[in-house]
């Protein structure tokens, strides 16, 4: 009899091809939850805003949607989401790296970029700096993205952490930044979760066009500022104040004040604690 070799167990052909609708049902998730997150946060602190100032001129996000800020996150998230998936952790770490060392060393950039015409009247042209890196990165072909990226991307990240720093529309609020950068964050991640999705022949030819759009509006955009007549920063005109007289000039309305009130603060309602009170039968004096 003929020896009976022992059968083998070869993989069933339905298993690998199991895994992939789960990842793609989990990326979805991801994104959607990604998506939501963000417009909970930013919703919340618009309707914090509004309850509070009756306004959104001084939304702490208010630059942050800005056309000039979003052209160049959206690029930058379009770029994360068409490169290979082992690619887009480095690059948004290198990314990264760019932001929170351009916040660190912000005064050291400024003084490198000051030379640029209208440099200090126009933000040190950071909008401009940063459409023109990421168009030039979707321009090229999308296997060729990988190391321009992880050279150029610091000098974008330098340029969108200054861009944020100096678009702050509070006196230096407090949440300012770690409610903007998280945000923007925010934003380029989601532009990259569509796009990775998204995976359509005509999305790398849309995308090429973007960013030749993005780099003919950085050089237009930055152009204008640079042939700007305005290359200083101007004081705002002086009021001169009014002449003083008496003895204590610019002081008359709190001294009028004291002697109408007394040195004590008038109590608005029933004061029962009777500090400042006169004696019985005399008047204060007007």
């Amino acid at each position: 009899m003929a020896e009976q070799r022992p059968r083998l167990a070869h993989p069933q052909p339905g298993n690998s091809k199991q895994h992939t609708p789960r990842l793609a049902r989990f990326g979805l998730g991801l994104a959607v939850a990604a998506v939501f997150t963000g417009v909970v946060v930013v919703a919340l602190s618009a309707g914090w805003t509004w309850f509070a100032q009756g306004t959104l001129d001084h939304w702490l996000l208010s630059t942050t949607f800005t056309i000039e800020r979003l052209l160049p996150l959206v690029g930058a998230g379009f770029l994360l989401g068409q490169l290979p998936a082992r690619f887009r952790l480095p690059v948004l770490l290198i990314l990264g790296f760019g932001l929170v060392s351009a916040l660190i060393t912000r005064d050291t950039l400024m003084l490198l970029l000051a030379p640029l015409p209208g440099a200090a009247t126009h933000f040190f042209l950071v909008g401009p700096i940063a459409c023109l890196i990421v168009g030039l990165l979707l321009v090229l072909p999308a296997q060729m993205r990988f190391w321009p990226a992880m050279i150029l991307m610091p000098s974008f990240g330098s340029a969108l952490g200054l861009a944020i720093y100096f678009s702050d529309p509070s006196l230096h609020d407090r949440f300012y930044l770690p409610l903007a950068l998280p945000v923007a964050l925010w934003l380029i991640l989601i532009a990259a979760l569509v796009t990775g999705l998204v995976t359509a022949a005509w999305t790398r030819i849309g995308v090429r066009v973007y960013g030749s759009w993005l780099v003919a509006i950085g050089m237009l955009y930055g152009g204008a500022y640079m042939a700007s007549k305005q290359t200083q920063l101007v004081p705002p005109p002086f009021v001169e104040p009014p002449p003083a007289s008496g003895d204590y000039p610019g002081f008359q309305p709190l001294l009028k004040s004291l002697d109408r009130h007394g040195p004590q603060r008038p109590v608005l309602g029933t004061d029962h604690s009777g500090i400042g009170d006169l004696p019985p039968g005399e008047e204060r004096g007007t």
